[in-house]
């Protein structure tokens, strides 16, 4: 994470960048002490963010399909668990855990001081229910959720304990249970389909640090949680102002009618620029867990190769697609494991660009440069299909991948496709190269996209079709262990048989800034897993004085 002050002379403002199907459970929020008030007279502390798009349901269950949902449900709901800035799982509902031996059972102590917005008390009741309505399969919501709660089996011993065993043993689970729960008092008898239309999520009742009164589709306004169990808000209230796209919402932070914004990839230069040069911004950056990468199909000639894969990967210049294409916005991806996250090996050796070595490389394998410019092997000249989707930056990062390889001798046809790219091409593997991304979620465990049993249907999440036996066994290994020591370990040696086989090209993470009003203090930006990671730490939040903002 990085930072950077920018004078302003109006009022200050405070910019954030962050980083990767879970609500956040630790939240907080911002203060504001207006100008003119002595310390008798002190009005009430307030944060006003704009935030790009606008909520639909308000939910943990469906909070990931939408990011203005996924804002909110981080600031009213807690799940069992929650993440820390690395990734770490954390108590929260939960105030400690058991795990077996076998690693199949966890049994969690739940607080005895919690109550829900509606003044009932929290129980292992609630946490049942929210589980058992994840596990619905018609739940319309990510379908990994259904996935991963239909193998566990919960029950109740008492009010204040929770018992979840598992098929087989996976380390990855405590990540997932950092879920917001939902109230069984409230939604008791409702399926999964009938919440999804229920007035609730408009009117959510949670366990969190606020409470959210107002929701319309201008703004919302959520208030400090009087009866929150943990570190209560410094901030009296919290208003999201809802607005069509980053352009709109940039001009309302720079003309001071908001304190604060988080930009991402799909913003333009013009709308980073326009608050980079507005005085008075602090720009904490930071990544998200999400991958962009140029996918290899390692199944079939010519990616069956790994000398070629290899040419491939020293001749794609990854700074230079950052540079002229994301105007710097972006971490370069040297590892499978995001870094920022407790798994991640930073003694992992940067692959160089190097075009020499990549030409010596094409040679000694065999392929010969010709003199219209394309390498031959055994009579068959080196042209690949590189395929994406319509996204435009997509393409033209596509584009500038072919360009750099036509300097080698391999000739790159883009082929951008109307239909569902992953499940018509990626999946099947009919596809020889591919610029599309991946998401690991809350938990860095590389089994469904790099383990050979994932290759065939009905998985298919191996669609680069990697085959190692050593790498297979220390990804297993690692899902078995719940010593999050020796999952490093694992991890870290995972990372280097990856560099070493080349199985597909790491181009790059996406980067975020959250321009926030200078006077607030104390934030502290881990690793973006959703970008409501943003507000992780915000109890701890705080704010000098400042000058009201203008109107809207």
């Amino acid at each position: 994470m990085s930072q950077q002050r920018i004078p302003r002379p109006q009022w200050p403002l405070l910019t954030v960048l962050f980083l990767g199907v879970i609500a956040i459970a630790t939240l907080g929020f911002v203060l504001a002490n207006p100008l003119g008030s002595s310390p008798e007279e002190q009005r009430e502390q307030r944060y006003v963010e704009a935030i790009v798009g606008s909520p639909d349901r308000v939910n943990p269950l469906f909070a990931p399909l939408n990011e203005a949902d996924a804002d909110l449900a981080s600031l009213v709901f807690s799940g069992l668990t929650r993440l820390g800035p690395e990734g770490r799982v954390l108590p929260d509902l939960a105030e400690s855990w058991v795990i077996s031996e076998d690693g199949l059972a966890y049994t969690f102590n739940l607080r005895r001081d919690v109550i829900w917005h509606t003044g009932a008390a929290f129980t292992a009741e609630d946490a049942l229910f929210t589980y058992e309505l994840l596990a619905d399969p018609d739940l319309p919501s990510d379908s990994r959720l259904g996935q991963l709660w239909r193998q566990v089996s919960c029950n109740a011993p008492d009010e204040f304990t929770l018992l979840c065993e598992l098929a087989e043993p996976f380390a990855p689970f405590l990540s997932f249970t950092s879920i917001g729960l939902l109230p069984k008092h409230v939604l008791e008898g409702m399926t999964a389909v009938e919440i999804f239309g229920s007035p609730f999520n408009q009117k959510p009742v949670g366990t969190g640090p606020f409470r959210l009164p107002t929701l319309n589709e201008a703004e919302a306004i959520l208030r400090a949680n009087p009866t929150y169990y943990g570190e209560r808000p410094a901030i009296d209230e919290i208003e999201f102002r809802f607005f069509p796209n980053p352009s709109t919402a940039a001009a309302a932070l720079s003309r001071g009618e908001v304190q604060g914004l988080l930009l991402g990839p799909s913003a333009s230069q013009e709308d980073f620029d326009l608050l980079t040069s507005t005085g008075g911004l602090r720009a904490y950056t930071s990544n998200r867990t999400r991958i962009l990468m140029l996918f290899l199909n390692n199944s079939q000639p010519p990616f069956d190769d790994k000398p070629l894969r290899e040419a491939v990967a020293l001749s794609v210049n990854v700074d230079h697609i950052i540079s002229e294409l994301l105007g710097g916005r972006a971490v370069r991806a040297d590892s499978p494991i995001v870094p920022g996250t407790w798994a991640y090996n930073p003694q992992l050796e940067p692959r160089p660009h190097d075009l020499d070595a990549a030409r010596e490389l094409l040679e000694e394998a065999g392929w010969k440069m010709t003199d219209d410019g394309v390498r031959q092997k055994d009579g068959k000249e080196l042209r690949i299909s590189l395929m994406t989707d319509q996204d435009p930056l997509r393409i033209a990062i596509a584009q500038m991948v072919a360009n750099q390889l036509a300097e080698v001798g391999i000739q790159v046809a883009v082929t951008p496709q109307d239909s569902d790219l992953s499940r018509e091409f990626l999946a099947p593997r009919q596809y020889q190269a591919a610029i599309f991304g991946w998401d690991p979620g809350p938990d860095p465990d590389p089994y469904p996209v790099w383990h050979s049993s994932q290759v065939e249907p009905p998985d298919s999440g191996n669609i680069a079709g990697y085959q190692s036996e050593d790498a297979d066994r220390i990804i297993e290994e690692a899902r078995l262990t719940t010593d999050l020591d020796k999952r490093q370990t694992l991890y870290y040696t995972f990372q280097q048989m990856f560099y070493e086989d080349v199985p597909s090209v790491l181009l790059y993470y996406p980067a975020f800034t959250y321009f926030v009003a200078e006077e607030v203090q104390n934030i502290e930006l881990g690793t973006l897993f959703l970008t409501s990671s943003r507000f992780a730490n915000a109890t701890q939040w705080s704010t000098g004085e400042s000058p009201e903002l203008l109107d809207d």
